[in-house]
């Protein structure tokens, strides 16, 4: 159930590098559950890519190259080392294909992390946890 919200202006990255950003941070995210990466996992790891309709910084609207990363993970995914693993590999995933967070070194990249605890997400109404989201994508058979 790995989902994230990507928010960048409209001039950080182009449509290609956006197709080649999604999958390398729908790697990531499988990753960072511990998913095994297959047709299952990869049908519930969503990602959200939009422009900022207008961002402002420092009260101020302008011309902002910058990236906001949201990720919803469960919580019991996730400790202090996954994290920074997980900030590190982001930042290193948007810095191997814009040249415009590279310039700056990732500090126009933004992450953070919205853990889900258990029974805060539910698909048809059914509460969902880590545990049972493992055993459903490991029960695929090719």
């Amino acid at each position: 159930m790995p989902y994230a919200e990507v928010s960048i202006t409209k001039n950080l990255i182009t449509e290609e590098e956006k197709s080649i950003l999604a999958k390398k941070l729908t790697k990531i995210l499988l990753d960072t559950e511990a998913l095994i990466d297959n047709p299952i996992s990869r049908s519930i790891a969503l990602l959200d890519i939009k422009k900022f309709d207008s961002l402002y910084v420092g009260g101020e609207q302008g011309n902002y190259d910058r990236a906001l990363v949201k990720i919803h993970l469960f919580s019991d995914a996730i400790d202090e080392e996954i994290k920074k693993k997980l900030f590190s590999d982001i930042t290193n995933a948007f810095i191997s294909i814009s040249d415009k967070v590279k310039s700056q070194n990732g500090r126009n990249l933004w992450c953070m992390i919205v853990p889900l605890h258990n029974c805060e997400f539910a698909s048809g109404g059914i509460p969902v946890n880590l545990e049972r989201t493992r055993e459903l994508v490991s029960s695929y058979k090719e």
